[in-house]
């Protein structure tokens, strides 16, 4: 096995490998790289077992030779060793070569490194397969769900695993992408018609790492089964194993009539409720207290230790009786961020009935979290 490559193409395709590898893991060859040249190209292949990348770096890009002097083969080496080598060394292009299937000698006019090598047939076998149910979506469309629905899910490995993914589903005309931690749920709707019914949940963190991916791409195809989710881009295959747990039944969460309508500026709502969450108790999850009435609404926190902080509401609209509502600072800011909008609607049942936000122009995202009891 030998090639020489240029060294910035080459980086470019590592890093979308690399930055899943573990360093270490149970299995041995976990924190290897699979590298495969042949007429097609140059394969990078790594997983961490619940995530697998698949990554292609063609001979020829854009008219231009990137892979030359190619002697097909395979090997494993350690990846992160690998990924600073090319990273460090100098010069547009380096030279790789298999020495006795051992040893991997890496250089160029000034360098010159050699890393153990292993088997290829080591490696664990992973499946790349395009099996299942097929969707496919604008990029943008799937970045922006999955944007404003991950906040939402629980960071907490110890909790009910399911609450740590994203769950997907289908309706008539409509996928549902939804995330709870159990105190706040974010739910968006695509509209799409599938004929097979769906309801998978991949993890969260996987899931942001494969939007991070797919930035440039302007559609991607997603295969869905029962075990794993397959994202294809155009150089690139990314599986991810499911979540085998059952995700929450959250149809009926979400209430449908409200008895209090709050409408207010999204940046003076998050500022304000920065500022007063200067007080808020050490003990008590940034707790903010909202108060609205006809003519005025405003936010306070109060802390024992410490003092007090009030703030007023300039531009609003309120429709309703006199109501006070306590919640978590953060989830309602995250919450408002993930709308990007200049305005948000808040509704309100009551002062221990959860509350939704939404964007007033956009009836196919919302946000509902579960205000917090004080005394």
């Amino acid at each position: 096995m030998k090639f020489i490559a240029k060294k910035e193409e080459l980086s470019k395709v590592l890093n979308n490998v690399v930055k899943i590898i573990p360093s270490k893991g149970n299995d041995n060859t976990l924190p290897y790289l699979k590298i495969d040249l042949t007429s097609d190209g140059l394969f990078f292949t790594g997983t961490n077992g619940e995530i697998s990348i698949i990554s292609k770096m063609p001979i020829v890009l854009d008219d231009t030779q990137i892979i030359r002097d190619i002697v097909n083969g395979s090997t494993l080496v350690n990846a992160n060793l690998f990924n600073e080598i090319v990273k460090r060394i100098d010069g547009d292009e380096l030279s790789f070569e298999l020495i006795d299937q051992s040893i991997a000698k890496i250089q160029n006019e000034t360098s010159d490194f050699k890393l153990n090598a292993l088997n290829p047939d080591e490696y664990r076998d992973l499946d790349f397969s395009k099996k299942g149910i097929k969707l496919t979506l604008l990029s943008k469309n799937f970045i922006e769900a999955i944007n404003q629905v991950a906040f939402a899910v629980s960071v907490k490995e110890n909790n009910r695993r399911s609450l740590t993914g994203i769950n997907i589903q289908n309706i008539p005309s409509k996928i549902i992408f939804t995330a709870t931690d159990g105190a706040r749920l974010a739910r968006k709707e695509l509209y799409m018609d599938i004929l097979e019914s769906i309801n998978i949940t991949i993890p969260a963190k996987w899931v942001l790492e494969v939007i991070r991916t797919i930035q440039t791409e302007n559609a991607i195809d997603i295969y869905l089964n029962e075990n794993k989710a397959l994202f294809c881009l155009n150089n690139t295959l990314i599986s991810i194993n499911l979540i085998a747990d059952s995700f929450p039944n959250t149809k009926n969460i979400i209430p449908k009539n409200f008895f209090y309508t709050l409408t207010v500026n999204s940046n003076e709502l998050i500022n304000a409720i920065d500022r007063v969450s200067l007080f808020a108790p050490d003990d008590r999850a940034n707790i903010v207290k909202l108060t609205m009435n006809s003519g005025g609404v405003s936010l306070s926190s109060v802390s024992p230790t410490n003092g007090s902080g009030v703030e007023t509401i300039k531009s609003f609209n309120f429709i309703g009786e006199r109501l006070e509502i306590s919640f978590n600072g953060e989830f309602v800011k995250n919450a408002i961020r993930a709308l990007t909008t200049e305005e948000v609607c808040m509704n309100f049942l009551g002062e221990m009935k959860p509350f939704t936000i939404t964007n007033p122009s956009d009836e196919s995202v919302i946000q509902l979290i579960t205000p917090v009891r004080t005394y």
